[in-house]
């Protein structure tokens, strides 16, 4: 059996996509995803958002965020997980970081095609 690290989100970007600078620009963008069940005891319908944050470091993808994605576009991230850590204040911290591989973007507004953006 083969393993896979891969991940598919599907939201609305909840904030402008910014871009950072160092060795190399690393574009974040974050997204609100929605769950929605049924509570088993009342019956009554729930819904729960997410905020998840990805990052890419892949110029092409990385200008299309900042250059045509705006808040309340949906959006299709695949990409993978990556397991991080940074040290703070002498204590080692690890984080779980979401790395974008492709992307469509489907513009809130009607009179725009969707568009498919990979590296």
């Amino acid at each position: 059996m083969t393993s896979r690290n891969f991940f598919v989100i599907s939201g609305n970007v909840s904030q402008k996509p910014r871009q950072f600078s160092g060795k190399a620009a690393k574009t974040v963008v974050t997204v609100a995803v929605d769950e929605f069940w049924t509570d088993q005891k009342s019956g009554e319908k729930k819904k729960r958002t997410e905020f998840l944050t990805a990052y890419t470091f892949n110029a092409k993808i990385g200008a299309f965020l900042l250059d045509k994605v705006n808040i309340g576009d949906q959006i299709t991230i695949d990409g993978h997980i990556r397991a991080n850590s940074y040290d703070k204040g002498g204590e080692k911290n690890y984080t779980q970081d979401l790395e974008i591989v492709r992307l469509d973007a489907h513009p809130a507004r009607a009179d725009h095609v969707a568009d498919d953006v990979a590296p």
